[in-house]
């Protein structure tokens, strides 16, 4: 059987106020009040500050500068080198330098040679420059050796057929033969002063050559040593 509506309980208010409120106002007073607890406290300006100036610094380290690789992945160690960069942010080896080639024909050996002048002149065409053992050099045809070749037997020609084209034809002859003579001996003395001054050249390039195997020798045996203390390079 239904109980009578003044026996029935009034339902109890939420989150009730003080007597004398409304209905609903001790929600509204207990809500503002729970907001206002939960509230979160204000920072102090230095510390936003320091926040600012960490993010303003953020972009400038992730971004590469020029010379530095790239940041590797997240879930690299640390002190890893990723890209080929160096723990501390240098590039890494990448390369080695070599040198350029160098023409030997550039190349000149400080030296002392001061030939005669006699046989520079022997050596020289008259009427042009003289000639530089340095710098002049032969083909490998003009080195090549010349045969020796035997002389024709001499015709004896009568008197009376020794007339005008005869002495003519034997003047010309003549003069080829001592141009031809004229310029195998000026071959013969040029290379016979270049061959002084290679000779001279040769011997302080063996010098040259024996200095650097020694220290050849010596960069290697420290080289070894260190293989030997830190490992291979």
């Amino acid at each position: 059987m239904a109980r009578p509506v003044s026996d029935r309980t009034p339902a109890p208010l939420l989150l009730g106020g003080p007597v004398g409120t409304p209905p609903g106002g001790g929600a509204l007073l207990g809500l503002r009040s729970l907001l206002q607890g939960t509230s979160k406290p204000k920072e102090p300006a230095s510390c936003l500050l320091k926040e600012k100036e960490r993010k303003a610094a953020l972009p400038a380290a992730t971004t590469p500068g020029p010379g530095l690789e790239t940041a590797g992945p997240a879930d690299a160690p640390a002190g890893a080198v990723v890209g080929g960069g160096s723990p501390r942010g240098r590039p890494g080896l990448t390369s080695r330098d070599t040198p350029s080639p160098v023409d030997p024909d550039t190349v000149e050996v400080l030296m002392t040679f001061e030939p005669d002048p006699a046989d520079l002149a022997l050596s020289s065409i008259p009427g042009h420059e003289t000639f530089d053992p340095r710098r002049h050099r032969f083909s490998e045809e003009e080195l090549k050796p010349q045969p020796i070749m035997k002389k024709a037997r001499k015709i004896q020609v009568p008197e009376e057929q020794k007339d005008e084209k005869y002495w003519s034809r034997r003047y010309k002859n003549n003069e080829a033969a001592k141009r031809s003579r004229d310029a195998r001996r000026l071959k013969e003395n040029q290379i016979s002063v270049r061959a002084a001054f290679l000779e001279k050249e040769n011997a302080l390039l063996r010098q040259e050559v024996v200095a650097v195997r020694q220290e050849l020798s010596h960069y290697r045996a420290v080289l070894s040593r260190y293989q030997a203390q830190h490992g291979a390079l």
